[in-house]
């Protein structure tokens, strides 16, 4: 969600809450979804990845966006070598972290916890 989406969303939610109408907010989500802007708009993904995605690597993660998002999507390619290796792919809301820094930031989070 951008920015401004979040600062309407939060102002539509607190002018309900205090009208006491939250219970509008799903008749709110779905005017907004059967809206012309929501139909046409495009998903946006964005992959990062250590290094620039060789063309089979990129092919698999079209496959896998083709098949959970369709093909109407805006594509954004990112190179972040602080990832140290693998890639994050972020579509929407959903955030899937396939990288080494991911997986040693699951470790040290873990090791954390138990203290």
């Amino acid at each position: 969600m951008t920015d401004q989406a979040a600062k309407i969303a939060n102002t539509i939610i607190a002018h309900l809450k205090s009208q006491g109408q939250l219970e509008l907010l799903t008749s709110v989500v779905d005017i907004l979804k059967s809206s012309d802007a929501y139909k046409n708009s495009k998903n946006k993904v964005v992959v990062t990845s250590a290094v620039a995605l060789d063309t089979a690597e990129f092919k698999q993660i079209s496959a896998y966006l083709k098949s959970s998002v369709g093909t109407d999507y805006e594509l954004v390619k990112l190179v972040d070598p602080g990832l140290v290796a693998g890639f994050t792919l972020q579509v929407n809301d959903t955030f899937i972290d396939a990288s080494v820094l991911g997986k040693i930031n699951l470790v040290q989070n873990t090791l954390t916890t138990k203290e």
